[in-house]
């Protein structure tokens, strides 16, 4: 521990954010880019990391008061206010941050920082008011609620448990409640029905708080082994539910919200063992940096990332010797590794240090500065 903090919860953090911008950096293939439909590659586990991270954050910051006594009147009002800016200032960001992609006419009503601002919200609240025996059954009941509304109610045209990529219960709503608006033009992976099981993801976190404190007083061996043992059987959960309902990221099916929220509780013990109870630091400052400002790092490799494909002006020559027109910093690069004879693996490894590289700079200057952004 440092200051009564456990330094893994930082760096679960800092590493998901460093994933985040990984996967998200252009020409990615094999396990860093997302399943195109069913299935899990390692890109599909960094959103739902981080919506885990967020529970955790609200489990922490509203612990159970002792003897399980609830909430005064007075305590809830002081905090609903908190909640409520920091929820419509993260949407906010997110329909901001969705304007670096799209022209205002075209804006995406929904996204990753507008799902993490629901999630925030709702889970937010239910802390307030629910013990932990109450949101296990919330977020187990709304993981069986989804997958029967899926399972029994067949969209216009479509019978009833059908899962085809765009053409499901869950795409359907996107594009009856939320034309025009859309990522994926008809249907959005984060869309409107799917928002409810990935609040069971930020209460996965909640509840992965209340095992930590818990086990406050208690050896840390103590609280890794009950992280480990709780995320292995949630991933031998989530994988025996998706033999009925499969993993399936863009929808955020119930059986991806187990084994992923598994997998997250694995992580973080192993990061408790690493950090917390040997007392090893080697590869964690960099992770630890970008933690410090995660929202900001999370911006930022937006906007370097638009910035880096703005067409430049000059004209480029191919290996053929032929004009390829104006050209971005990345497609420059890109004729660059192809000239060089590069490989995929070598083209996509190497921008993706560049592109980590160049996010990295201003997010460590804010650190040095101690200058650290909080919503």
């Amino acid at each position: 521990m440092q200051n009564n903090r456990l330094i893994a919860l930082d760096l679960f953090r800092g590493l998901t954010i460093l994933m985040m911008i990984m996967v998200n950096s252009p020409n990615t293939y094999g396990t860093f880019s997302h399943a195109y439909w069913d299935g899990v590659t390692f890109a599909d586990f960094v959103y739902p990391f981080f919506l885990v991270i967020v529970g955790v954050a609200i489990g922490l910051g509203f612990a159970p008061l002792p003897g399980g006594q609830q909430r005064s009147s007075a305590q809830i009002r002081q905090a609903l206010p908190k909640i409520a800016r920091r929820t419509v200032l993260l949407f906010a960001l997110g329909l901001f941050v969705n304007l670096m992609y799209l022209k205002f006419s075209d804006v995406r009503m929904l996204g990753v920082l507008q799902r993490i601002a629901i999630v925030y919200g709702v889970c937010a609240m239910l802390t307030l008011y629910c013990q932990w025996r109450s949101l296990l059954a919330i977020a187990l009941g709304i993981l069986l609620g989804y997958w029967l509304l899926i399972l029994w109610l067949p969209a216009p045209g479509l019978v009833a448990g059908q899962l085809e990529r765009g053409a499901n219960l869950v795409n359907w709503v996107d594009s009856a409640f939320l034309p025009g608006m859309l990522w994926r033009g008809s249907w959005d992976p984060e869309g409107l029905l799917s928002t409810l099981p990935a609040i069971s993801s930020g209460l996965a976190g909640v509840l992965l708080a209340r095992v930590i404190q818990a086990s406050k007083g208690l050896d840390l061996h103590v609280l890794v082994s009950r992280l480990f043992v709780v995320g292995v059987l949630c991933c031998f959960a989530g994988w025996l539910w998706s033999l009925e309902f499969p993993l399936i990221k863009q929808i955020w099916s119930s059986s991806f919200v187990l084994l992923t929220s598994g997998m997250a509780a694995i992580v973080l013990a192993t990061l408790l063992w690493y950090c917390d109870c040997a007392g090893y630091r080697a590869l964690t400052r960099v992770p630890l940096i970008f933690g410090s400002n995660a929202i900001v790092a999370y911006v930022l490799h937006v906007a370097l990332e638009k910035l880096l494909e703005v067409p430049l002006g000059a004209a480029a020559i191919t290996a053929g010797g032929n004009a390829a027109g104006s050209l971005s910093v990345l497609g420059h690069y890109q004729a660059f590794a192809l000239e060089a004879g590069f490989n995929q693996f070598c083209t996509v490894g190497l921008w993706m240090l560049l592109f980590v590289g160049l996010c990295y700079l201003p997010v460590y200057a804010l650190y040095r500065a101690n200058i650290f952004v909080r919503i």
